[in-house]
C-alpha cells in the first residue's frame, strides 16, 4: 500500500489537486496496481479523512500537554519516528490534533514498523488530504533539505 501512496504523493501533491476516487482508482489500475492493493490504500484514505472529520474537539488544537505514546504505538513508529513528529510540533509544524491524525494514520496501515521514510510520507498525505497546501509544502521543504537534523 506504501506503494500507492508513493504514487499518489509523487503524481498529484504537486498539483495540489487530490482527484476523485474513481479517477484516483483508473489511474493506479493503469499504472499496475493490483485491485486489493488499490482498495486497501483508498479506504485508508477514507479512513484519514474521517479521523479530520471526527476530530471536533478543539482542546488538542493549543495543548501544551505532553504525549506519551502507547507500547504499540513506539513499537510501530520507534523513536526516530517520535523525535520527528516532535520535532515538527515543536517547530509549528504540526498541532497535536494533526500529530494525533497521523498516529492514528500510522495505526492504521498493516504494517509491523513504520520506518523514517514512510512516516514522512503519511506525514505529507495527511496534511495534504486536511487541506492544508502551504504548510505541507513547507514540511516537505522541511523533509527534502533539512533531513540531517533528525539524525
Amino acid at each position: 500500500m506504501v506503494d500507492i501512496l508513493i504514487f499518489v504523493y509523487e503524481n498529484f501533491f504537486a498539483s495540489g489537486i487530490y482527484p476523485a476516487h474513481a479517477v484516483l482508482q483508473n489511474r493506479l489500475f493503469a499504472a499496475g496496481f493490483e485491485a486489493g492493493e488499490v482498495e486497501e490504500a483508498l479506504a485508508w484514505l477514507d479512513d484519514i479523512d474521517q479521523i479530520g472529520e471526527n476530530a471536533h474537539d478543539d482542546t488538542l488544537t493549543h495543548s501544551v500537554s505532553q504525549r506519551c505514546l502507547d507500547s504499540s504505538e513506539f513499537e510501530r513508529i520507534g523513536s526516530q519516528g517520535w523525535g520527528f513528529l516532535a520535532f515538527l510540533e515543536n517547530n509549528k509544524i504540526l498541532i497535536p490534533r494533526q500529530r494525533e491524525w497521523i498516529l492514528a494514520g500510522v495505526m492504521a496501515l498493516d504494517e509491523p514498523e513504520v520506518d523514517l521514510e514512510r512516516l514522512k510520507l503519511i506525514v505529507l498525505m495527511v496534511l495534504w488530504r486536511q487541506g492544508n497546501p502551504l504548510d505541507a509544502l513547507l514540511l516537505e521543504e522541511l523533509i527534502h533539505y533539512q533531513d540531517w537534523m533528525l539524525q
